[in-house]
């Protein structure tokens, strides 16, 4: 029985490896079938397909988690969809049963808000974070793996993001990243709606 499940489908092995264990930790008794695209444009091109399979299912949900990268604004990005996604998009959001949260800039932005669980993960970089974490992306965060393991150590995303599923804190991380607010408000409405 699959009903109240929730489909996530998400760009790269970082974001799932972050998605699949924070989500089951941050909703206990709910599931989540998280699935990896790959890469980001597979994800913008196969996301009506997850959108019929996740409603096939009997999913009571779907999620689509995507980085805004170096698009000007999020409307740029949904435009990137295809003509049916892009309604499910537009409907009201206690209508639509497929939500799109976008990191601003990219999933390291998000994690970085929370400065607590980077320096948990990382404990010998020194790290202040800014107001709003949405100037810093990846690059920031390679400077801090750096500080930890040395010049020569190239950043291993996929075990910082494995590491940062058990230390991050949405509530934290929420009042440095604006864009995190605006897309856990729309994970916990799909987390919230009735199966």
């Amino acid at each position: 029985m699959t009903q109240g499940r929730i489909g996530v489908g998400v760009e790269g092995p970082s974001d799932l490896k972050f998605w699949r264990k924070f989500l089951h930790r941050s909703f206990c008794g709910r599931l989540f079938d998280v699935r990896n695209m790959k890469n980001r444009s597979r994800l913008i091109r196969d996301t009506p397909r997850l959108l019929d399979m996740f409603r096939g299912l009997g999913y009571s949900g779907g999620i689509i988690i995507l980085d805004r990268d170096k698009n000007p604004c999020t409307a740029h990005l949904v435009e990137e969809f295809d003509e049916r996604v892009r309604g499910e998009f537009q409907k009201p959001l206690e209508q639509r049963y497929l939500q799109l949260c976008v990191a601003v800039r990219e999933l390291e932005s998000w994690f970085l808000a929370d400065r607590e669980a980077v320096l948990a993960v990382l404990p010998d970089a020194s790290y202040d974070v800014p107001e709003d974490t949405s100037i810093w992306g990846a690059g920031r965060l390679r400077e801090l793996w750096k500080q930890q393991y040395g010049r020569a150590s190239a950043l291993n995303k996929i075990n910082f993001a494995e590491a940062m599923a058990t230390r991050f804190s949405v509530a934290r991380a929420m009042k440095h990243s604006a864009s995190l607010q605006v897309s856990w408000d729309r994970v916990t409405r799909v987390v919230e709606r009735e199966p």
